[in-house]
């Protein structure tokens, strides 16, 4: 009986290793969701922007408050640089943005009768604009609003068998419009964009520098702005650490 036990004790610790095995239960895993990647546009940016600009301009005159020319079409390109500032909250992107363009925007139209002999050309040479912006972001995508305020440099000329005459001022106005901005890597981004603008009415030839022209004549314009770009976001800002979210 003794050697009966012995054995039983041998061959029970010989296969308990064994059904261990077979009873033990395999390790589960479960893979833990990658986390979706979102787009960062808080920071400030620099870029190039150009493309098309058209609208339309009318001459008055002051000195008998009648329209000294037809309406008339003013249009050609751009070309400038950009500056700017975003700071975002969630999906929402907030921030302001400036540019300064030079343009070869010019337009044309012959007085009315009695001044038939004589024309009017306003050409529009700078346009800046200081606005801000409000965004939703979704990863590299930004659709976006803007709106604010414009400084322009335009020149009125009057041309007729005398000879010509220019003068050139400055006019404030406002613009709004709406764009979107696409991310191409993390520094770089894409825009397209179109801007409304409106210059305010200036007054020229106060009084014309030859009696033989019109003098007390105000160019009243108005612009539409279509325009590409490429921002690059600047590895450095103060205010970059300042709202960075984590």
């Amino acid at each position: 009986m003794a050697g009966a036990a012995a054995l039983a004790l041998t061959l029970a610790a010989v296969h308990a290793p064994a059904v261990a095995r077979d009873l033990s239960v395999a390790p589960m895993y479960r893979a833990v969701p990658a986390a979706p990647m979102i787009t960062n546009w808080s920071g400030s940016y620099i870029g190039i922007e150009g493309g098309g600009a058209w609208g339309s301009a009318v001459v008055h005159s002051e000195v008998t408050g009648l329209d000294q020319t037809p309406r008339f079409d003013v249009k050609g390109g751009m070309i400038g640089y950009t500056s700017g500032y975003n700071l975002q909250n969630g999906h929402w992107v907030y921030g302001y943005e400036g540019d300064t363009s030079y343009m070869w925007k010019r337009g044309n139209a012959s007085e009315f009768s009695p001044n038939a002999a004589f024309q009017n050309e306003v050409r529009e040479r700078w346009l800046t604009t200081f606005r801000g912006r409000v965004g939703y972001a979704n990863d590299n995508w930004l659709l976006y609003t803007t709106g604010g305020a414009v400084w322009a440099t335009v020149h009125n000329d009057q041309v007729g068998p005398p000879g010509l005459i220019s003068e050139a001022h400055s006019h404030w106005g406002w613009t709004a419009g709406a764009g979107v901005e696409m991310r191409l890597t993390r520094e770089l981004s894409a825009k397209l964009e179109y801007l409304y603008v409106g210059l305010q009415d200036k007054s020229y030839f106060n009084p014309a520098p030859n009696p033989v022209f019109s003098s007390g004549q105000r160019v009243s314009l108005d612009d539409h702005l279509v325009r590409v770009g490429v921002n690059y976001k600047l590895p450095w800002s103060i205010l970059d650490n300042l709202f960075r979210r984590y």
